[in-house]
């Protein structure tokens, strides 16, 4: 088990050298050992690539690859799947961090289901000020198929995957860059079903040199691009859907990146909670409907009284 590791957690790096150390140590804290890490350096300027180089040296499970010139995500990616022993993959950016139980967690639960083809988790968004917050996303197949036009099925950082679904289903696509994990995750999901695990497993760091943020306005143009590739080859929308995309798109470009994903975790907070109470309902009128069964109807009496 030791020579082909179950798990092969992939780390992307393009000059992350402030906080890829503590990455590092957050996923050899795990519970779980049956893994390999990818550290993939995507044409860095900075110190990255001496930093990956001692971590290779200080850690036996850590292979390093460099990229001379930066190739882009989406094919560091796709280089990382070809390279990868383990038969499930787990993402974690450069600059955040996973909490011990995360990897033992998610193995767990894609053992027990075998259909489920990608699971993510909520997460731990916090700002380096100490602010924080939880971010929850839906949990079952049906409601985040029945949501992905309008919020993403994951946070990328808390997915794992089975990496055979991700290599039939053709990778990565740069040129949906950055919004290439969502595009995979849909396309995944045509295979079969996607969940999350109720509770934070990871810690994503919130700050202004973070993708999300720095290639804001980009991500907006490419999030309405894949809601109408998805319009057009996956799931149909309603006219009402289309008519948000349009209103996300302005949005995107006109407001600032922070306030966007504040209304963005807002949207989400409530789908999350209606869908929670719709969950709810059905379970109730299900345990209704099992107790109307079982009760049985009192016999009328006859005329005699017996």
């Amino acid at each position: 088990m030791e020579d082909k590791p179950l798990v092969s957690v992939i780390i992307p790096v393009f000059n992350g050298s402030p906080f890829l150390e503590e990455t590092i140590t957050s996923v050899f804290n795990s519970t779980y050992k049956n893994i390999e890490v990818l550290l993939i350096d995507d044409g860095s300027t900075d110190k990255s690539k001496e930093l990956c180089h001692r971590l290779e040296k200080r850690y036996k499970k850590v292979r390093f690859y460099s990229f001379p010139k930066n190739k882009g995500l989406g094919r560091v990616l796709n280089f990382a799947l070809r390279q990868a022993h383990g038969e499930l993959i787990c993402r974690i950016n450069q600059d955040d961090r996973m909490l011990r139980y995360r990897i033992q967690t998610q193995v767990d639960f894609m053992d027990k289901n075998p259909e489920i083809v990608a699971v993510g988790s909520s997460i731990k968004l916090f700002e380096n000020n100490g602010k924080k917050q939880i971010v929850h996303f839906l949990q079952r197949d049906q409601e985040i198929k029945k949501m992905w036009h309008i919020v993403s099925p994951f946070a990328d950082p808390s997915v794992m995957y089975r990496k055979s679904v991700a290599r039939k289903v053709g990778g990565y696509k740069q040129e949906f860059w950055p919004g290439d994990d969502t595009h995979l995750w849909v396309r995944m999901g045509t295979r079969g079903k996607l969940a999350n695990i109720d509770k934070p497993l990871v810690e994503v760091r919130y700050h202004s040199k973070a993708a999300s943020v720095r290639y804001f306005k980009k991500l907006t143009v490419v999030t309405y691009k894949l809601h109408r590739w998805m319009h057009n080859h996956v799931q149909k929308a309603a006219l009402p859907v289309q008519l948000f995309w349009i209103g996300q798109l302005i949005a995107g470009l006109l407001l600032p990146p922070d306030m966007n994903w504040n209304i963005y975790r807002i949207l989400k907070r409530v789908i999350y909670f209606a869908a929670g109470v719709a969950h709810f309902l059905r379970n109730l009128k299900v345990k209704n409907t099992i107790v109307a069964k079982v009760i049985p109807h009192p016999m009328a009496l006859n005329r005699s009284g017996q």
